[in-house]
């Protein structure tokens, strides 16, 4: 309809934005419903006494993403509240020819101001509308006297530039697309209120759900359990490290590193960016060429790179687009039932 082509990286999810309602909030809105049943009939199971094992819920949520459009309920509430980007297109970031291809690929190399403000209100009232259908579910995890002995998890795929550096959607490494939530609630294992500056990984999330229920940890994970952080969150034999990686059809072939306070971006066959994040939190220092850091460039890319070769991962996607193109040829021919 309206929205169509908008749930993509593509400057028509920017130009729509505003107060309207795409499918997205319709189903996180059924999906809270359920969750809230669910709960409610576990509630019940217990207070009967019939309730034989624990659960286990994943919940679901689409939102915030775009389209960037909200009810003009949700949109009012933060037209007047969100500031503009606080982040300029850096210098290096202005040059980088990833960027720069990234940029006029999407028709975002210049987007008015106005689409700016509507599309960043849009996303925060997204936002405020995600935390009210979270309160929601965990109002009936306590209702049905669940909430003391339930881990709570609230993570994300990714995040979202809204701007930032010029940038919108996800596909970066900068800290507003690669670095999502970890919020996690137990009582009686995790203060409340804790805060724990370490650098972790997607992967560490499940490794934790395993080991907070006495499971065996799983033998190939790379994931490594948080719950020795709750008791010291300077452990000496946590490594301070993380990668996210981009990969597409169009040879984009990308790998990112974080270590301790350094983040690598490695982009085959295009410059490499190095920041330091404590020091240059909002990333606009690109120090790659700076002398002083060719040491932490060394070590970093050859970590980046070790166990993950460009031109091997470039000739499988290769492979699985001949593939595709079979595949869709005999779906789009033979029209199987599934």
């Amino acid at each position: 309809g309206m929205l169509h082509g908008t749930a993509g990286p593509s400057r028509v999810s920017i130009r729509k934005s505003g107060i309207g309602q795409s499918a997205y909030q319709v189903h996180d809105e059924d999906v809270t419903a359920a969750t809230v049943d669910y709960l409610n009939r576990q509630g019940v199971q217990s207070r009967a006494g019939t309730m034989t094992k624990p659960f286990s819920l994943s919940v679901g949520f689409m939102l915030p993403h775009q389209p960037f459009v909200a009810r003009r309920e949700d949109f009012e509430r933060f037209a007047d509240k969100v500031p503009p980007p606080e982040t300029p297109v850096a210098f290096s970031d202005a040059l980088h020819p990833h960027f720069m291809a990234w940029r006029e690929a999407c028709g975002i190399v210049a987007v008015p101001d106005e689409e700016i403000r509507r599309a960043r209100i849009a996303y925060w009232a997204l936002v405020y509308r995600m935390d009210v259908m979270i309160g929601e579910i965990l109002a009936a995890l306590s209702a049905n006297g669940f909430e003391e002995d339930t881990l709570v998890i609230y993570s994300s795929d990714h995040g979202e530039q809204v701007g930032e550096h010029g940038l919108w959607w996800k596909q970066t490494f900068y800290e507003d697309s690669a670095r999502v939530p970890a919020i996690l609630a137990w009582p009686g294992h995790i203060d409340a209120g804790s805060r724990i500056d370490r650098v972790i990984s997607s992967l560490d999330i499940n490794a934790t759900m395993i080991d907070a229920l006495g499971g065996p940890a799983l033998p190939t994970s790379r994931g490594r359990s948080l719950l020795p952080l709750f008791e010291n969150a300077y452990t000496p034999n946590w490594e301070d490290v993380a990668f996210s990686e981009f990969c597409t059809n169009n040879g984009d072939l990308q790998r990112m590193i974080r270590k301790d306070k350094w983040k690598l971006c490695y982009y085959h066959g295009q410059p490499t960016q190095l920041f330091n994040i404590e020091e240059d939190p909002r990333e606009l220092n690109d120090l790659s060429a700076d002398p002083d850091c060719n040491d932490i460039v060394k070590e970093l890319t050859t970590r980046v790179l070790d166990g993950w070769d460009p031109e091997l991962i470039w000739e499988r996607i290769q492979t699985n687009l001949r593939e595709t193109r079979i595949i869709s040829g005999w779906t789009k021919n033979v029209k199987p039932t599934d």
